[in-house]
């Protein structure tokens, strides 16, 4: 009974990680087995927030969320497994990793005005 309390816990955790990914601003890729999806508004926030992260399949997941909502994807492997094993869903990035991914998003922001 306690293992099958424990499943659905986990099961609606991941759910709602999913539900966030739409409000994601980024999603940084190791190209096929980790996905971590950051959202981050200059007047809300003092730092970017880890809203969804997942390896195999759920990073497959994510990834394919980021394309169905029109989400920007940035491959850095390196940063991605460092987010990966370092940020805690819904809690600011870690600040050893705030330079790089600053530089992701000054990137994002940059792609989106040339689009507009």
């Amino acid at each position: 009974m306690k293992g099958r309390q424990k499943q659905m816990r986990q099961e609606r955790a991941r759910q709602r990680m999913m539900d966030a990914v739409p409000q994601a601003d980024v999603v940084i890729t190791n190209p096929t087995h980790f996905a971590v999806a950051l959202s981050y508004k200059p007047d809300e926030m003092e730092a970017p927030i880890v809203v969804a992260k997942g390896a195999d399949y759920l990073a497959l997941r994510i990834r394919q969320l980021a394309e169905d909502y029109d989400i920007p994807r940035y491959e850095d492997p390196p940063l991605a497994r460092q987010l990966y094993a370092d940020a805690e869903i819904d809690q600011q990035i870690p600040l050893d990793v705030f330079e790089a991914v600053a530089k992701v998003i000054a990137f994002v922001n940059g792609l989106k005005r040339k689009r507009a």
